[in-house]
């Protein structure tokens, strides 16, 4: 059974006549989402048998066919993912969406290690493919066993997801601050954007269980945001530091992506919606400089890196960028005062979720707007659902504001 759509909210909440903006770019989206996207990825985006089509979890990625990929290998983190997109569907009141959430649930417990941690990857079948445990992983498996967690109902998913948290306090923890990127410690430079989507996942956990507890680690986090990853004298949100939180040395120091500063913002707005703490300043900075320099006026598309001076040194648009610009502007201007949102919307659907598959997109445009893809990676349908979140949240304020007072 598909998701029962609401009635159609345009004939209630209008301007002059004409539909609001906001509510008629989110309807296109949510035809294209439920109709579409989802009943795609539940069927041919899912790996197993006619009884059973989560029963070895989700695809890791599709040709630009449509058809699946089959790489050798399934990250962890594509199936976190997945989870998350099903768990969310489900609770959106889309039926399909709970059977791939228990069955992807199911195979992703293959990745669990004997110590509490989570191996990077799995083979197709479900055996250990790569034993490391990687930050960007774990925060993944956190903030999907989150939102399964609200689906599911019986407190395991929220047990594990805070036994995890704990093994990586435990095991990845660093005299400097922060974490290990993984475990073996490889040597690389130290990222910020694993302990982003580590905030993103203790938030989400805490939105699950209201247990104050859980909040501990966000704090943490914010502090090394505030202290480490975040300049505010030019408003730029670092990516590579060495083992001390110094900014990496060359270019890599430099580089900086419009994407995740639209990601922190939403952060921000959220840490500060749960916590009560103000950081509306360095939101205000950090979306400032990524709408000034890496927005592209004409197009209305975000490049992918900047230096911190705003020089472009990638000039290309990932389909993940504008998801999370779209969240990042909203939680700026819930109201879309500049028309921002609307357009980020408008692009995705007229320019990634066209010339692909139905129910596919298209993950990358080059600078002059033509596809520079070579697959369709599952992954992005993380994305897309948190983006669509976000306007679908900011619809509905702006049709309760429309309504006639009574």
């Amino acid at each position: 059974m598909s998701r029962t759509l609401p009635p159609n909210p345009l004939t209630d909440a209008q301007t002059d006549g004409a539909p609001l903006p906001l509510v008629a770019a989110r309807d296109r989206f949510s035809d294209w989402l439920f109709q579409k996207a989802l009943p795609f990825w539940a069927t041919t985006g899912c790996d197993g048998t006619p009884h059973d089509l989560a029963l070895l979890g989700a695809q890791e990625s599709l040709t630009l066919e449509g058809e699946p990929a089959l790489p050798p290998f399934k990250r962890v983190r594509v199936q976190a993912r997945q989870l998350f997109a099903f768990s969310w569907a489900a609770l959106q009141g889309w039926e399909e969406g709970v059977s791939r959430a228990h069955g992807i649930f199911r195979f992703m417990l293959r990745a669990r290690r004997e110590d509490g941690g989570w191996v990077r990857s799995l083979t197709r079948e479900g055996a250990v493919k790569d034993n490391t445990a990687d930050l960007y992983d774990l925060a993944f498996v956190v903030f999907a066993l989150a939102w399964y967690g609200r689906l599911e109902g019986s407190g395991r998913a929220e047990t594990l997801a805070r036994e995890t948290l704990v093994w990586i306090q435990k095991n990845m923890a660093t005299p400097e601050g922060g974490f290990l990127n993984c475990l073996p410690d490889d040597g690389a430079a130290r990222q910020q954007n694993p302990h982003m989507h580590l905030l993103e996942a203790v938030l989400a956990l805490y939105g699950t269980t209201k247990h104050e507890p859980d909040l501990a680690l966000a704090h943490t986090l914010y502090r090394l945001f505030r202290t480490r990853f975040f300049e505010p004298v030019t408003g730029t949100l670092g990516e590579s530091f060495t083992k001390d939180w110094q900014l990496a040395p060359g270019e890599a120091g430099q580089w900086v992506e419009p994407g995740h500063h639209f990601e922190w913002v939403w952060l921000l707005g959220e840490y500060s919606r749960l916590t009560g703490v103000d950081t509306s300043e360095p939101a205000m900075r950090l979306a400032s400089f990524a709408t000034r320099f890496g927005m592209v006026p004409e197009t209305g598309r975000v490049r992918d890196g900047l230096r911190r001076d705003g020089t472009v040194l990638r000039g290309g648009s990932r389909l993940w960028v504008q998801g999370e610009a779209l969240r990042g502007v909203l939680s700026q201007d819930k109201q879309d005062s500049r028309g921002m949102a609307v357009r980020l919307a408008d692009n995705l659907l007229d320019h990634y979720f066209t010339g692909c598959p139905v129910g596919t997109w298209v993950d990358q445009l080059d600078a002059a707007g033509a596809p520079a893809v070579t697959k369709i990676p599952t992954s992005s349908l993380y994305h897309i659902i948190t983006a669509y979140d976000a306007l679908d949240q900011a619809a509905k304020l702006a049709i309760k504001a429309a309504l006639p007072k009574r």
